[in-house]
């Protein structure tokens, strides 16, 4: 007969672990999952290239309700305004998109970067929609990290790893069968 003593140290144990590690990783997954529902992805593949130039680039810092909803955010967001112009079949357009879409504020040393990146006055390639020339932007779309995601699917895993073997180890030693 086995021990309750070696039955909750060796195996209830490890379950409890194995639940609460799969938690975690469903938690992860779910913040990621919000964290994606928030991103606009805009299609680019047939964006073309064209030579365009800046006229301002400032630097704006953000309102806090803009930055953090609830408002305590200690370290203020900014956000680069970059305005420039490009020709299109004769037709000139003005945009100040860094990026197609919607994107999230910068730190102040990031957004600085960007306007180091493109000064007043400098010849940029600027990507634009053929089918709608208005449309337009400095950059692709920066890459999202699927750290998280990853992070969680691993938890997910090894939680429900543990907890499979852990009721696959209280089987064997019920049925006696080693």
């Amino acid at each position: 007969m086995i021990e309750k003593t070696f039955l909750m140290y060796f195996l209830v144990l490890p379950i409890s672990l194995g639940v609460g590690i799969t938690l975690m990783g469903l938690v992860l997954l779910f913040i990621d999952s919000r964290r994606h529902k928030k991103y606009i992805s805009v299609e680019m593949d047939g964006w073309e290239t064209i030579g365009g130039k800046v006229l301002t680039a400032r630097l704006e810092e953000c309102q806090p309700a803009e930055s953090d909803p609830k408002g305590s955010q200690v370290e203020p967001a900014y956000q680069p305004v970059i305005e420039f112009v490009y020709n299109v079949q004769g037709m000139e357009y003005s945009g100040n998109n860094i990026f197609p879409g919607a994107y999230e504020n910068f730190n102040k040393v990031n957004a600085q970067a960007f306007l180091d990146k493109y000064p007043q006055n400098s010849y940029v390639p600027v990507r634009f929609d053929p089918k709608e020339p208005t449309n337009s932007a400095l950059e692709d779309q920066p890459r999202r990290s699927n750290r998280i995601r990853l992070v969680g699917l691993l938890f997910t895993w090894f939680g429900i790893s543990v907890c499979c073997f852990s009721s696959l180890m209280i089987f064997i030693m019920s049925a006696n069968i080693l």
